[in-house]
């Protein structure tokens, strides 16, 4: 079970390709370490924009959403999204700036987003990491909702705050490691750290697919019946999103 869910396979190969190419990258100190862990930082952004073509594809081709009077109903729910997710980032950035704002030159305070953007776009090989980051998750988003046309599963409501359950989880690996960039000043055990830590989280998460054997043999094993199967089914893939 556990060489099917973290070994390589064509289900999951983009992912090793990734953190292999990161790797490569750090070692090799073609980036700068910090680099690394802010550009996983910054992938949240990038999560939240491919969210935005997912609510769209549900709202468009999914199940229809009624509104309940906590949520917009219709395309409503995108600009409510881009405005509640632009908040939840704006205060993780504030708090992530003020958490390494002693150790990074440049960032003078954690509230003056613009400035500590610029600074941290502009680090050594920022550019080739979120490229990397964009076409691992853009790879995902095709293999893991476009394809298997997951979209005509779910209301808009069921997945508006889905992304939040990954980025929790991201970013608590990213803070993790980020204490060995501060407290030992050691930003290149804090990057191989930080790249060697996401890997089995996303290949964790790649498991839990709509159309994987693993995943359905495991339903399958927890559940008390059929209709059990698809209910545990249908809540654990919508924390994938």
């Amino acid at each position: 079970m556990l060489k099917k869910v973290f070994f390589p396979n064509s289900k999951n190969f983009y992912i090793w390709v990734n953190s292999v190419f990161l790797l490569v990258l750090v070692v090799f100190n073609y980036v700068a370490p910090l680099a690394v862990v802010f550009a996983y930082f910054f992938e949240t952004i990038l999560i939240g924009f491919f969210h935005i073509i997912k609510l769209w594809l549900v709202i468009t081709k999914g199940k229809p959403t009624e509104k309940d009077g906590k949520l917009p109903s219709g395309f409503g729910m995108i600009g409510f999204f881009i405005f509640h997710y632009g908040m939840f980032v704006a205060v993780q950035s504030i708090f992530a700036f003020s958490f390494f704002e002693s150790s990074i030159p440049g960032i003078d305070s954690g509230f003056n987003l613009i400035n500590n953007y610029w600074v941290l776009l502009n680090e050594k090989g920022m550019g080739i990491i979120l490229a990397s980051l964009f076409f691992s998750n853009l790879t995902y988003f095709y293999n893991n909702f476009l394809t298997n046309k997951k979209y005509h599963d779910y209301t808009a409501a069921e997945i508006f705050f889905k992304p939040y359950v990954r980025i929790f989880i991201q970013q608590f690996v990213v803070l993790f490691s980020g204490f060995f960039f501060i407290l030992f000043s050691a930003g290149y055990a804090a990057a191989l750290l930080l790249i060697l830590l996401r890997l089995p989280v996303d290949l964790l998460i790649v498991s839990i697919k709509k159309d994987s054997p693993v995943f359905d043999e495991t339903m399958k094993k927890y559940s008390n019946s059929y209709d059990h199967y698809l209910e545990l089914k249908k809540k654990y893939q919508e924390f994938s999103e």
